[in-house]
Parts: structure tokens; sequence; C-alpha cells
């Protein structure tokens, strides 16, 4: 007859041996690491997880070059090319369908959003300025005054208020000079798609994408430590950092800066860069050089990124808080300036963080 103190012992025993072959038959989480090259861009994608993760992150680089089929207006048969030419020959109707709609739909409403100084500052109907520059081709050049002109016909500068697409996904555009580019949101949309992706498989614990300047950080790392997310010291080619940003999974954080896309006219000595300004045709005017933006959407993360870079940090509080997110700006004086929730941790001793109110007084 067991005593009460030997049932217990017993108990305790097989609780322990219970977990022992519990935890010793669960396969620890492994990971895999990859860099590859879609939607123009350098990819980078750290998987953390069981099964064969080679495999699943070349399922992930298909979905994103899947996506490249769908949105790139360089590509022929894409579905935003096809809706590009709709415009054009229905005297500014087309149709979206699927996720198209709901990317345009949210692209013109970010658009919209930033307005500011005379400008939508991230609109995606301006294709007709963004592809005559073309900064991603083997050699940019400045576009004719003559040829920036034609491009702005039709008021483009607030071009995203004159567009609309409705529930059924009904494009109407007033200006016949409406031309969808999603330069300023692709890569955004990209982490969008493989955050579905990724949640889908439970094999994966935890990720880490970058897609050029869009990062998605996705679950947990093994050690159940914050993932830690560097910022590029926005000076060109240097390909330091210049600090980071600690996180908790599920976060989207994009970076825009004068230093990505960028060329020097060999005839002036003047630097051009990718982020143009609809209002006058080229490349905005501004003190900021970068501007980072951390939320929880890919496709809000990539395009305030862009509209923040050109509104600066004081015209951004509002729209910041609209889409509840926060942002690290630098601008051409090395002085960094934090808005928001965020944990950043500044570490290139060049530069200096500062208050809103010394930010704006340095840039007088």
């Amino acid at each position: 007859m067991l005593m009460r103190g030997q049932i217990k012992k017993g108990l305790f025993m097989f609780a322990a041996l219970s977990w022992l072959i519990i935890t010793g038959c669960e396969r620890q989480p492994e990971s895999y690491s990859h860099t590859d090259f879609a939607m123009g861009t350098v990819t980078n994608i750290t998987l953390y997880g069981t099964g064969d993760l080679e495999e699943k992150e070349k399922n992930i680089i298909k979905e994103v070059k899947k996506l490249e089929d769908t949105i790139s207006w360089r590509i022929e048969d894409s579905q935003l090319s096809k809706i590009n030419r709709e415009l054009k020959e229905n005297n500014g109707k087309a149709k979206a369908s699927g996720n198209m709609k709901n990317w345009i739909s949210q692209a013109l409403q970010i658009s919209r959003d930033s307005y500011c100084d005379g400008r939508n500052t991230v609109d995606p109907t301006i294709g007709a300025l963004t592809q005559l520059w073309d900064f991603e081709s083997d050699d940019p050049k400045v576009p004719s005054a003559s040829s920036i002109q034609n491009a702005l016909q039709g008021n483009l500068a607030v071009n995203s208020s004159q567009t609309t697409i409705d529930e059924e996904g009904t494009i109407t555009a007033k200006n016949p000079n409406t031309v969808f580019d999603f330069g300023a949101y692709g890569k955004g949309i990209g982490t969008d798609v493989i955050k579905e992706t990724l949640e889908k498989d439970d094999d994966i614990s935890g990720a880490m994408i970058a897609l050029g300047g869009s990062i998605y950080v996705y679950g947990e790392k093994p050690d159940g430590e914050n993932w830690n997310v560097g910022i590029q010291t926005p000076s060109k080619g240097s390909g330091e950092v210049l600090g980071s940003i600690s996180t908790k999974g599920d976060t989207f954080i994009s970076t825009s800066g004068d230093y990505e896309k960028y060329f020097v006219d060999e005839i002036t000595g003047k630097t051009y860069f990718h982020i143009l300004d609809p209002k006058t045709g080229y490349s905005v005017e501004t003190d900021i050089t970068s501007c980072t933006i951390i939320c929880d959407s890919g496709i809000n993360s990539d395009g305030l990124s862009t509209a923040c870079f050109a509104m600066g940090p004081e015209k951004s509080q509002e729209l910041l808080k609209k889409y509840d997110a926060a942002a690290v700006f630098v601008d051409k004086k090395n002085h960094v300036y934090v808005s928001g929730d965020v944990d950043f941790s500044l570490s290139d001793k060049n530069y200096k963080e500062v208050s809103l109110e010394e930010f704006l007084k340095a840039n007088q």
C-alpha cells in the first residue's frame, strides 16, 4: 500500500518523465538565411523554425516575384500595366480586382492624407513623371524641361485627389495624364504578402524579412529577445549603421532616403534622387536625408516613409498620429529626431539625437 508521500513522489516523477519525453521529442528551432534579388532590390530573409527552411525561403521569394509580375509597370502584361492601358484607352476608366483594388485604394488614401505644401507627397498616380525620370534604369538622365512640363499637365500635384476607386474596383481618373506607379509602395506591399505567407506556415516561429528598405519582423527569436533592426547611416555608399530599433514581432519598418537611388548630372554636377515633387517635377527639396517609419502595415510604412521624408518632422506629426506610426528623422546636419513610441538606440557617434525643437531650429 502506497503512503500519501509516496503517491506525491510517484506523481512528481511521472510528471517529470512526461515533460522530458515531450521536450525531448520537440524539434528545436533551426535557422536559415539567404540573400536574393527580387522587385528590383536585394532581399535578405532569415527564417527560424522547423522543416525544410531553405524550401520555405524559396517559396517566399516565388511569392515576391509573383507580386512583381502583378504590380510592376515595367512588365507589359502585369495587372498594373493593363490598368494603365485601360485608363489611356477608356478616357480615364479602368477596372481593378482582388488585392489590386485594395492596394490602389490604400495608396490613394495615404497620398490624400499626406497633402502638404500644395501637393500630395506620395502619389501612386504620377507614373507619367516617375517613369520619365526612371531612376532604376542603367543610365538615368535629367529629362528635358519640356517633357517634365508635359508630365505635370492636368494638375499632377494633386492627382490622387482627382482619382477614385469604388467598391467594385472601378477606377475613375479625371486627369488623362494618370499613370499608376507603385514605386513608393511596392516593397511594403511585398512585406504584407510575405506576412500572409508566414502566418499560414506553423513550422516558422520567427522571421526577419528585408526587401530593400522595407523590413518585416515576424514571431519570436529563438532566445525570446526583441528583434533588433539596424538603420543605415544615410551617407551615400557608407553601408554603416546609424542605430537600431528594438521591437516585438509583427512590426514593419521602412526607410526612405536621398542616398538610395540617385545620380549626379554630368553637366551641372547636381545630384538628383528618386523622391520626386509632383509640383515641380524634380527631386523634392527637403532638409531631410533619411526617414524611417515603424508601424503595423507594410504598405503604410513604405508609403509614409516617402511622405514624411518630403514633409519633414513638424508637418508629419498629424499623419503619423493618424496611422499610429513612429518615425526616425535624420537631417543633412547629422541630427536625429525620434517621433513616437519606439525603442531606438543611436550608435553612430557622428550623429546627435535631438528634440523636435532643436531639429527644427537647426534647419531654419
